[in-house]
This record gives structure tokens, sequence and C-alpha cells, in this order.
């Protein structure tokens, strides 16, 4: 090899080295930004699902109320030919727990009480898995409770939205430094 092509190779060695640690530089930002990316989701989840459970609670709630209430009548025997007694109202079987909820209840499920409550557990939620609002990465959290709610939906919605800022190791290679992600969920519970 003569000593013109030597520094030739010199070159190519170098640029190509270039080439790869940049591939490698994307690659493991990449990598990092799908975990991140999946914690925020998994955050954003468990959160939804820490409101469902406030609302399925409140269900239950209802529902033993309702059959308490209907196991409690007593009835008297009337004697004939007086009047009428007591008119039965037929209920629901034990056992098919949405026939139980009529409207009254469905409305104290998305009264402003319960909202609150709702995102009081949701924003707790986010908070043990570091994604709520003391995290100072935290740029935008929204709790959405009910969502797109009409009364006669089938189901009640929860959505959470939760954005972090997160750092990219090595972008200042192509001029960024951070970026946002954003981790979003609709959780859904019967209601009927």
């Amino acid at each position: 090899m003569k000593n013109s092509e030597k520094g030739q190779v010199i070159i190519i060695v170098a640029v190509l080295l270039i080439v790869v640690l940049t591939f490698l530089a994307v690659i493991i930002d990449g990598g990092r930004l799908m975990v991140e990316q999946g914690e925020i989701n998994r955050a954003a989840d468990a959160a939804g699902k820490a409101g469902l459970i406030v609302v399925g609670d409140q269900m239950v709630t209802q529902v033993v109320g309702a059959q308490t209430a209907a196991a409690s009548v007593t009835l008297t025997a009337t004697p004939v030919g007086n009047s009428l007694g007591p008119t039965l109202t037929p209920t629901p079987p034990a056992d098919d727990f949405f026939s139980w909820i009529n409207d009254d209840h469905r409305k104290t499920l998305i009264a402003p009480p319960m909202q609150t409550l709702v995102a009081t557990y949701v924003l707790g939620s986010a908070e043990e898995n570091d994604h709520g609002l003391s995290n100072p990465a935290v740029t935008r959290f929204e709790i959405t409770y009910p969502d797109n709610y009409h009364p006669g939906d089938q189901n009640i919605q929860i959505r959470v939205r939760i954005s972090r800022v997160v750092a990219i190791m090595f972008g200042r290679l192509f001029n960024i430094e951070e970026g946002v992600l954003t981790g979003n969920t609709i959780q859904t519970i019967p209601q009927r």
C-alpha cells in the first residue's frame, strides 16, 4: 500500500466511525425514550384505574343500599274486603348488578363531589408513580371525568393525560437537548 492510500483509508475509517457513533447514539437515545414513554403510559393507566376504583366503590355502595332498602320492606296482610295493601314493585335479580343502578345513582356518580374524589385518587396515584404535579419535569397533567358523558351512555370514562420533559442524551449532536413525551389513557367502567 502506498502512503497516499494509507491516508485515504484513515479518512474513510474516520468518517465511518463518526457515522457509526452517531447511529449508536440515536439507537441508545431512542431506546431510552421508548422506556420513558412506557413509564409515562403505565403511570397514566394506573392513575386512571385508581379513579375507576373510586367510581366502582361508589356503584357498589349504591347497589347495596338499594338492595338493602328493597329487602327491608315489610308487608302486612290486608283482610279481604278492605282496601288494597301495598303495591309490590318488582325488583331486579340480586345478581344483576347494573339493573340496580338508577338515574339518581348515575347523577351521583358524575356530580362535582364525585369528580373531586376521582381527581384526588387519580392525582395521588400519579404522585406515587413520580408522574404527578410535584415532579418538575411534568409539564401537563389533565384529568377529565366524566369524559364525553351522556346520560344514556353504557359507560363512564376517565381520561388522563400526562406530559413530561425528557432529556435527550446525545441530542447535542442534532442541536436538540430535550423533548416532551405524553401518555394518554381512557379508562372505562360500565354503568348500564
